[in-house]
């Protein structure tokens, strides 16, 4: 009995880490198309502007690479949670399968 209950708790550790893995995944890739969206955006703002505009395109110009970072922060932050929780994953495999 002691055995069944052990399965059951591995089994529901790993289906909460999997569902984990699975929302940080995509949150990162809902973030990655958001932003480049908004960075691709910009940029058709900035190329679309004439010349005589230099205010405007510099403001644009600097929010550009401001963008860009952000998003691979944010990318960055919710793709090291999943590799987290799948680190989690082999560990509880570890502890019950040795």
């Amino acid at each position: 009995m002691k055995l069944r209950n052990e399965d059951r708790e591995l089994q529901i550790k790993l289906a909460e880490l999997q569902a984990d893995i699975q929302i940080y995944l995509t949150i990162c890739f809902a973030f990655l198309a958001g932003f480049l969206a908004i960075m691709i955006g910009f940029e058709q703002i900035y190329f679309s502007l004439p010349p005589e505009e230099i205010i405007s395109k510099t403001y644009i110009g600097i929010l550009i690479p401001i963008v860009g970072s952000v998003c691979f922060v944010s990318v960055l932050f919710f793709a090291r949670k999943a590799f987290h929780a799948r680190k989690q994953m082999d560990e509880l495999r570890k502890k019950y399968v040795w």
